[in-house]
């Protein structure tokens, strides 16, 4: 039997090798990318599995190493940097290196490397003392362009605030942990899945109707049910080993591409992008073993009797039930998470009513189709249109399950699109503020509240020296902010990150107009300054300006003050550069546990993670429409080539070939755009209670960003595009000289 399946496979013909190469190269586009899409996912996982060594936080107070680490930045990009000193013989290890850098040298990630060496050194370089020793591996960097450093130093260089410790950390970090994230994947992974496995139905169904009627003949004279089974089985796998090695080469085209794509907002290791063995050996095996079920599932009515093709009736229309199980799912999705008293909860019926969406939507898809092939019915005046609601109406199931890759993608795509804009507007990140060049910088404030009586901020003499070191650098202005003088112990604690008063000099003020106008007369004001330690440049704009002419003057006396906080205002990204590298200098004496950086810097940090889930699903968008149209392309020329004998007595009687191409183009066209807007309705539906979650107050202005709907139209129009590439085949297999009566 396997011989005689590959006879029938490779020898029947040019209808059947077209019909195996159309289906092995359907499998391959989605091998292939199924393959690059596994092999970013163990990038990925690769990745958030690393040693954390920027961790380290338990300290010992008999460890062999003194350990300094802070995040350093430049042109926006932070820069980890641990300053160490060894104090005993035996040291630990650190990933990414064999030994640690001595005194008066330091080790330096590879693309930091290449920065130190292309930038000037007052900008950058000089905040690093020592020589180059040797460069950070890839087992301590979470990326090739990962900018870190390791600076050594004598004991005697580092500040009492070092840490002393015996064990560097190797714990992952654990990053994108966030819910938003993670419901991102999970919902990526089935946008992409769907599509992939009716693409790869849709090669293996390609033709079916044909092959009933060979496969029920064969009955006829005496095959048994095994026999035919075998014999279908080798026609499937055949086309779909083919496509799974077609898919590996197509991967292997697409790698050198996967190594340049930030996906995630940085590149990932050329060593961890790969779907690893058993990625291959599932696109070899269970590609053709799905390919086989669904050629068995395909022969049902063969197997029933072996004229059961001949007597093949119009099934009953699908009812209106079918589409109660999506809109109970809406419902039960909906109505917990817009529960006010758990406005941010996340209850696990929802989860299961969100399947319940999917299944409904591809439940309800058969009615959907039936009740467009209605309206066209109705409204139609040509015969194309008469013809194409007929098609529709006769079988809606075969009809729809052309589209069924691109409705779930299309509604997974449109949530997470949906969602992307909540998380932004939930974290305000795109906001605009009038001190986004603004260069900030703490000192001694801290994450946690002191002990009361703690002294927060810089005495006069460092902070004299601090001042004079920024205002060195040419085309920069300072704004101090102080720490008022008072024994009481909780005004001793009133840095501005702890929503107290500081004092801030009027005439340094002037400087900066959005922080406001000082009252008449007033030499210094007392200002509530909380904000300058948000993220969160929407509360931060809802603040300014801190003085006004209602503010407190004060008398204190500057000279005698204590210095909490410093504001930058710089020239030129150069000149910013430079004031931080005068302020590195100070680094292990003034202990400031802010790094120096702007608002927009700081804003831009928290945005990093969502502006990363919305490239993400950018990709997604576009592949799984590629894969929904290469899937529609194969189900429109099967069902070419299925109905090769009716489209052909229909010339035959006269029916034009324009009517027969307008008809092909309705039948599939209006499924294509029903199920993209119900999709997108749906998806838009199930986006907008988590929106609400996310961004209580701006979730009614939330939509998908505009370069969504560009993709999303893009991806439609190049759909009908594929369909109306495939219309030629119908001129070729309808033509009257080739007419047979049997």
């Amino acid at each position: 039997m396997i011989r005689l399946g590959l006879h029938l496979t490779l020898r029947s013909g040019r209808e059947a090798l077209t019909r195996l190469v159309v289906a092995a190269l359907s499998v391959a586009v989605g091998v292939g990318l199924l393959l690059s899409v596994l092999a970013m996912y163990h990038a990925y996982r690769d990745t958030i599995t690393k040693p954390c060594w920027q961790c380290t936080q338990v300290a010992d107070t008999n460890g062999s190493l003194l350990w300094n680490y802070q995040q350093d930045i430049y042109a926006g990009h932070t820069i980890d940097r641990v300053d160490i000193a060894t104090v005993a013989a035996h040291t630990p290890t650190m990933p990414g290196l064999s030994a640690l850098p001595a005194a008066g040298q330091y080790d330096a990630s590879p693309a930091l490397v290449a920065l130190l060496r292309s930038v000037p050194t007052d900008e950058l370089a000089d905040r690093f003392p020592g020589t180059l020793a040797g460069t950070i591996g890839p087992a301590g960097l979470q990326s090739p362009d990962s900018l870190a450093i390791v600076v050594g130093h004598p004991p005697s260089d580092l500040s009492s605030h070092t840490m002393r410790i015996s064990a560097i950390d190797t714990a992952p970090r654990g990053l994108s942990t966030s819910q938003i994230y993670q419901f991102g994947f999970a919902m990526g992974a089935v946008a992409l899945l769907v599509p992939m496995l009716v693409l790869i139905g849709n090669a293996t169904r390609m033709a079916a109707a044909r092959r009933e009627e060979r496969y029920a003949a064969m009955r006829l004279v005496g095959a048994e049910r095994s026999q035919i089974n075998m014999i279908a089985s080798v026609d499937a796998v055949l086309g779909a080993i083919a496509g799974a090695i077609g898919g590996i080469g197509i991967y292997a085209a697409l790698r050198p591409g996967l190594v340049h794509l930030p996906l995630l907002g940085y590149r990932f290791f050329d060593t961890a992008i790969t779907p690893t063995g058993w990625g291959y050996l599932g696109a070899l095996l269970a590609v053709p073993a799905a390919a086989t079920v669904t050629c068995l599932a395909s022969l049902r009515r063969v197997r029933i009797s072996p004229l059961g093709v001949t007597r093949r009736v119009t099934p009953p229309a699908p009812r209106m039930w079918r589409i109660l199980p999506l809109l109970i799912g809406l419902a039960v999705f909906i109505v917990p998470l817009l529960n006010t008293t758990k406005p941010n909860g996340t209850p696990g019926l929802a989860v299961l009513a969100l399947i319940m969406v999917m299944v409904g939507l591809m439940i309800a898809g058969p009615w959907l189709t039936m009740a467009a092939a209605r309206l066209l019915a109705r409204t139609s005046r040509g015969g194309a249109g008469l013809l194409a609601a007929r098609r529709l109406a006769d079988n809606p199931r075969a009809s729809f399950r052309m589209v069924s890759g691109l409705v779930l993608a299309v509604m997974v795509s449109t949530t997470l699109a949906a969602l992307v804009p909540a998380a932004l507007a939930s974290q305000d990140s795109g906001q605009v503020s009038a001190l986004q060049n603004v260069l900030r910088l703490g000192f001694n404030n801290g994450n946690d509240a002191p002990k009361p009586g703690a002294v927060l901020g810089l005495d006069p003499a460092e902070a004299t020296q601090v001042m004079a070191a920024v205002a060195a650098v040419p085309g920069t202005h300072l704004i101090p902010i102080y720490a008022p003088s008072t024994a009481d112990d909780a005004l001793q604690q009133t840095g501005p990150f702890f929503g107290g008063d500081s004092v801030i000099p009027c005439s340094d003020a002037r400087l900066l107009p959005a922080l406001g106008i000082c009252p008449a007369g007033a030499r210094m004001v007392l200002a509530d300054t909380g904000s300058t330690y948000t993220d969160n440049l929407r509360a931060l704009n809802q603040t300014l300006p801190f003085i006004t002419t209602n503010s407190t003057p004060t008398s204190d006396d500057m000279a005698q003050l204590r210095l909490s906080d410093l504001l930058v205002t710089t020239t030129s990204a150069s000149s910013l550069e430079r004031v931080r590298t005068a302020l590195s200098r100070y680094g292990q004496d003034i202990d400031s546990d802010e790094t120096p950086m702007t608002f927009g810097e700081v804003a831009a940090v928290r945005a990093r993670l969502f502006l990363a889930i919305e490239r993400v699903v950018t990709v997604l968008v576009a592949i799984t429409l590629l894969v929904a149209g290469s899937g529609l392309a194969v189900a429109v020329s099967g069902s070419l080539v299925e109905r090769k004998r009716p489209f052909t007595l229909l010339r035959v009687t006269g029916t034009g070939l324009a009517t027969l191409y307008r008809a092909v183009l309705l039948e599939t066209v209006l499924p294509l755009l029903a199920a993209t807007i119900v999709a997108a309705g749906v998806g838009l539906a199930v986006a907008y209670p988590v929106a609400r979650s996310l961004a209580p107050q701006q979730h009614g202005d939330v939509l998908p960003h505009p370069t969504y709907y560009l993709t999303l139209t893009g991806g439609v129009l190049l759909s009908i595009a594929i369909i109306a590439a495939c219309l030629p085949i119908l001129s070729r297999i309808t033509a009257t000289n080739h007419a047979r009566f049997e």
